[in-house]
């Protein structure tokens, strides 16, 4: 028979795994203790957000945070990890242990990240999985008060007439929603822009403020507050209907840019690996905070609207855009990269 080694073992240990033995209670008592140790989630969970401190994006996160730690049970913390317009966090959840307790809190610029980074370690509609969606709005289009546009056709018509280049936006970076939206417009509009990176939106809007840069598009959160101030002038909306948030702001269609008509989205991504028992309980998670009452309310009050959509729904969504952005960026000029 093996030697018993009982150093470490109190007496009270040792008397309760005799009596164990004897009852034959041993193997329900392993099991109760395996079943306790694959709980999910049974300590504080990591929110890495991809835009800093400050942003629409990092606002919505912080919002989301609190009610999906209520779902969940346990502290959800929200890390920012800005830079490389988004790509830094979702490289460090790609790369992260696929147990579910760092997660990607993700915008509709991410199915992009791939086309535009030749260099990247990891593929993000690949190596990420869709967990569940959490909000929804639009960008507005903004200037600054005093510049000398004051609707979006003059704006279009003064770079057709100045020439290639001549407007300048902001954005966080390469593949971050501002700098597509931006794009996008250029291509729509039949003019070429000149984009002027930032390592946030937080920061881009300054610079805009400060007349360093001619536009930028923005959450409708950080429009509104910019325009009850009186220092920004806002040229039109991304969706196709204008925003119950800012309802004297026209659409793009409204304001003379025929086939322009895009959405934002926030979700949570996972590793790819991540176990589905696991992947499940976040999608329930999602779903739960999506229907409080509470949540609504703060979204609203941050100008965005939920998002209830499954962990399958959320991960067709990012793949649908994946290819829909595929056509798009391939037009966009080098200089703009």
């Amino acid at each position: 028979m093996p030697a018993i080694h009982t150093s470490t073992t109190s007496p009270t240990r040792r008397l309760l795994l005799a009596a164990c033995l004897a009852t034959g209670a041993m193997p329900s008592l392993l099991h109760a203790q395996s079943s306790s140790e694959v709980a999910y989630p049974n300590r504080p969970i990591k929110l890495l957000v991809g835009i800093g401190a400050g942003s629409t994006t990092d606002q919505l996160a912080r919002i989301a945070a609190r009610h999906l730690a209520e779902a969940l049970g346990q502290p959800v913390v929200v890390d920012n990890r800005p830079g490389a317009g988004g790509t830094l966090g979702a490289a460090t959840v790609a790369s992260a242990p696929a147990d579910g307790y760092t997660l990607l809190f993700t915008s509709s610029s991410l199915p992009t990240f791939g086309y535009f980074y030749d260099q990247l370690k990891f593929n993000p509609v690949k190596d990420l999985v869709g967990a569940g969606g959490l909000a929804q709005g639009g960008m507005a289009l903004l200037t600054r008060a005093n510049a000398p546009w004051k609707n979006l056709g003059e704006l279009v018509a003064d770079s057709k007439k100045r020439g290639a280049r001549s407007i300048t936006y902001a954005s966080a970076g390469i593949g971050s929603i501002a700098y597509l939206y931006s794009e996008l417009l250029a291509q729509t509009a039949g003019i070429e822009l000149l984009h002027v990176p930032y390592k946030s939106s937080a920061a881009a809007l300054t610079d805009l403020l400060a007349g360093q840069v001619d536009i930028v598009f923005d959450g409708a959160t950080t429009a509104k507050a910019q325009l009850e101030t009186g220092r920004v002038r806002a040229f039109a909306y991304s969706t196709t209907e204008r925003s119950s948030f800012l309802k004297d702001v026209p659409t793009m269609q409204e304001a003379g840019v025929k086939g322009f008509a895009q959405r934002t989205w926030f979700g949570i991504m996972v590793p790819a690996k991540t176990p589905a028992s696991v992947v499940a309980r976040l999608s329930a998670a999602t779903l739960t905070a999506n229907d409080s009452p509470d949540y609504r309310k703060e979204l609203s009050a941050a100008a965005h609207e939920p998002m209830k959509m499954t962990a399958a729904q959320f991960e067709q969504l990012v793949q649908d855009d994946y290819h829909q952005w595929g056509a798009v960026i391939p037009k966009i000029p080098k200089q703009a990269n």
